[in-house]
């Protein structure tokens, strides 16, 4: 085949501390780790500062970015997770495998059945029942 080349995910935070330019650095260290050792760069998000939902090492905030690239070998996937796991400035990172037929996935949605409501139809009293009952309304309020 022409292309058996995989796609991987490198998603990470950064250390809060680091200031904006740092952090931007700290991304294209990881970049060139990734080309150096043989991936290609099809697509990346620049890190930006976000709230995390939970503490990770102590830390509320972070900067996340992440990063897809092609990998022909995936033995060459050991040098990048080496070079990012000594890195103390990243908090957390993970690599994934992304499926290749992640653009055509289509969905399906069941179609709704429409909902059925059993309406009661509106009692109609008669003008006789109505006076019987006001009758009656009155001789309970005249027995209070």
């Amino acid at each position: 085949m022409a292309n058996d080349k995989t796609i991987y995910e490198l998603a990470f935070h950064l250390n809060p501390d680091l200031e904006e330019a740092r952090a931007q650095q700290l991304a294209q260290s990881i970049e060139s780790c990734v080309t150096s050792s043989g991936g290609i760069i099809s697509f990346k998000k620049e890190p930006e500062r976000t709230r995390l939902s939970y503490p990770i090492k102590h830390k509320r905030q972070a900067y996340f970015g992440y990063i897809h690239f092609n990998l022909d070998l995936p033995e060459k996937l050991a040098n990048i997770d080496e070079e990012v796991r000594h890195n103390n400035d990243i908090l957390r990172y993970l690599t994934v495998k992304i499926p290749a037929d992640t653009g055509k996935v289509k969905f399906r949605f069941k179609p709704q059945k429409p909902r059925v409501t059993s309406e009661k139809p509106a009692e109609k009293k008669t003008p006789e029942e109505s006076k019987e009952l006001d009758k009656e309304l009155e001789n309970i309020i005249g027995n209070l």
